[in-house]
């Protein structure tokens, strides 16, 4: 046996390290800086596409509404509680862009609101 490295098994038993960049076509390739195809933006989601949404209310204003879609929601047709909530979004939002915008709807706004409490006016 020889203790020489040859070009494709060095001494250590480490592979020989690589020059070139791996191609566009391998797996991981994306994730590499400067290989990452452009994503194109989002259209505007279907009226059917549905989106979570997160919001902190008191516990006694949700008891209240829970016991309410519990008591009314066969009469009034809430097929779930989820349902209920944005029938309930969807009544507010049409009352204000009639009193506020000559009952027409605000544009669209995807972009994040802001958290937090609002800063009172001093």
């Amino acid at each position: 046996m020889s203790a020489e490295p040859t070009p494709s098994r060095p001494a250590l038993g480490l592979p020989p390290r690589r020059t070139a960049s791996p191609a566009a076509e391998a797996p991981l390739a994306r994730m590499l800086p400067g290989h990452r195809p452009e994503t194109p933006k989002k259209a505007e989601p279907k009226e059917t596409e549905t989106a979570n949404m997160t919001v902190s209310i008191s516990a006694a204003l949700r008891n209240r509404a829970r016991a309410a879609y519990r008591a009314t929601s066969y009469a009034e047709g809430d097929n779930t509680w989820s349902h209920f909530v944005a029938k309930a979004i969807e009544a507010e939002t049409a009352r204000r862009e009639a009193e506020h915008n000559d009952g027409a709807m605000y544009p669209s706004w995807g972009e994040n609101l802001p958290g937090g409490r609002r800063l009172k006016d001093s």
